[in-house]
C-alpha cells in the first residue's frame, strides 16, 4: 500500500498526526523507498555514479576486533596483504581469559608492536575496518593507559585507518542497513559459521573461558578465531568489490 500511495497526498494527513516527532517526512519517504526495494527484491541501491575512490597503499591490512560482554578487547585480528600479491595472511593476538585493565592493555600492546613493525618496514600502510568501533576502542585504551605505544596507535589510527562503512554509506542505500554481514554477502562472501555475529561471539568467548571441559573450551576458541578471520576476509572482499564498481 505504501508503494502504491501518492506520497504528497499521504503527507497531507500523515504529518499532522505525527507533529510531536521531528523528521516525519524523511522517515515516511525512506519507508516508501524501502517498501519499493523489498517488493522488487533489491537489497542495495547505488546512489552515486562513477568509480568509487578507495585509498591505496603498498601494504593493506584489514582489522577486526572482538570484545567480551564487559567490553574488553580479547582479540585483535589482522589480515595482511602486499600490493600486487593475491595471498593474504591472517595474524591474531588473543587471550582467552577474564581480562583486567593490565592484561587487556598488554594484549593491545602486543598487537600494536606487531603493527608498528610493519609500518616501520613499509611506510605506505593503510588499515581498513568496518565501522568506528575499532578506532574508538584504540583511543579509549590509549587515554586510559597513557603509554607511548598506545598513544602512537591512537595517532596512527586517526591518520591511517580507513572506515569502509563510511565509504559504503556515501555510495549505497541498503534496504536493511549497510552492516558488514549484509554487504559482504551481497558481494558473494560467506562465513564458515552458520550464525555469525558480534553478540554470538561474546557467548563463544564466555564458553572458551569457562566451558566445562577442555574440549568445549578449545572448540569455542577455534570458533571465535575462525569467525574473526572471516570478518577480516569479508572486509577485504568488500573493499575489492568497491574498487571494481
Amino acid at each position: 500500500d505504501l508503494v502504491d500511495a501518492e506520497l504528497d497526498q499521504l503527507l497531507e494527513w500523515y504529518l499532522p498526526e505525527v507533529s510531536h516527532r521531528g523528521g516525519a517526512e524523511g522517515r515516511i519517504r525512506m519507508a516508501a523507498r524501502r517498501a519499493s526495494m523489498l517488493l522488487e527484491g533489491t537489497s542495495f541501491d547505488r546512489e552515486t555514479i562513477g568509480p568509487i575512490e578507495i585509498p591505496q597503499a603498498e601494504v593493506e591490512i584489514d582489522l577486526d576486533i572482538e570484545s567480551s560482554a564487559d567490553g574488553r578487547v580479547y582479540l585483535w585480528g589482522f589480515l595482511l596483504q602486499y600490493a600486487g600479491q593475491s595471498a593474504a595472511v591472517y595474524h591474531e593476538f588473543s587471550q582467552f581469559d577474564d581480562l583486567d585493565n593490565q592484561s587487556e592493555a598488554a594484549l593491545a600492546s602486543d598487537a600494536f608492536m606487531w603493527l608498528r613493525s610493519i609500518v616501520d618496514a613499509t611506510p605506505s600502510v593503510l588499515v581498513f575496518h568496518y565501522s568506528a568501533y575499532e578506532v574508538a576502542k584504540i583511543i579509549e585504551l590509549a587515554r586510559r593507559e597513557r603509554t607511548e605505544l598506545l598513544d602512537w596507535a591512537a595517532s596512527y589510527a586517526e591518520e591511517h585507518f580507513v572506515d569502509l562503512l563510511e565509504i559504503v554509506k556515501a555510495h549505497y542505500f541498503g534496504v536493511s542497513g549497510l552492516g558488514l554481514k549484509l554487504m559482504a554477502r551481497h558481494v558473494g562472501f560467506s562465513w564458515r559459521d552458520d550464525d555469525p555475529g558480534g553478540l554470538n561471539s561474546q557467548l563463544w568467548f564466555a564458553e572458551a573461558v569457562h566451558g566445562e571441559t577442555a574440549g568445549v573450551r578449545a572448540r569455542a576458541r577455534r570458533r571465535v578465531l575462525e569467525y574473526n578471520e572471516d570478518d577480516v576476509n569479508a572486509t577485504s572482499q568488500v573493499r575489492a568489490w568497491l574498487r571494481a564498481q
